[in-house]
C-alpha cells in the first residue's frame, strides 16, 4: 500500500505527539488513530487539521469519563474512548482498528501480567483525582 502525502503527514504528527505524550492512554489512541489514517486518506486530513490534537483527544475521553464519574473515578473502554477521539477528530464512526489484544500491548500487559476476568475487564480506568 502506498501512502499520500496527507497520510505520512498525519503519521509523524501522531507520532510527535505520541513521544511527547508518553502516557499509555496516549499510545493507545494514537496507534487506533494509525490504523485509520493509514487505511483512509479522509481520516489523516481529519488529524492534520491544525487545532486536533492527540492532547485534545485524551481530554474529550477524560471530560466523557467525568460525566459518569462515580467516587471520583470514571472509566471507558477501548471502544468508547476510539469512538470519543474519531468524534473528537469528526471522523466518521468505525470499528475500532484493534481487539483488546491491542489495547493490552498499549497499556504494557501481558497475558502474564493481567487476568481476563469477563465483561469489562479491558476497560480503561482514568482517577480524576490524578488530574487535578
Amino acid at each position: 500500500m502506498v501512502l499520500t502525502e496527507g497520510q505520512k503527514q498525519a503519521i509523524k504528527k501522531l507520532d510527535k505527539e505520541m513521544e511527547a505524550a508518553k502516557d499509555p492512554c496516549s499510545k493507545y489512541i494514537a496507534e487506533q488513530l494509525l490504523q485509520l489514517a493509514t487505511s483512509c486518506p479522509e481520516v489523516s486530513e481529519k488529524i492534520l487539521e491544525q487545532k486536533k490534537t492527540l492532547a485534545g483527544a485524551l481530554n474529550a475521553i477524560k471530560a466523557e469519563a467525568k460525566k459518569h464519574a462515580v467516587g471520583g473515578c470514571g472509566c471507558v473502554d477501548e471502544a468508547q474512548a476510539v469512538e470519543i477521539a474519531c468524534k473528537y477528530y469528526n471522523i466518521k464512526a468505525t470499528e475500532p482498528a484493534a481487539g483488546a489484544t491491542a489495547a493490552h500491548q498499549a497499556l504494557g500487559k501481558t497475558s502474564e501480567t493481567s487476568m481476563d476476568t469477563g465483561a469489562g475487564a479491558a476497560a480503561v480506568s482514568v482517577n480524576l483525582d490524578d488530574f487535578f
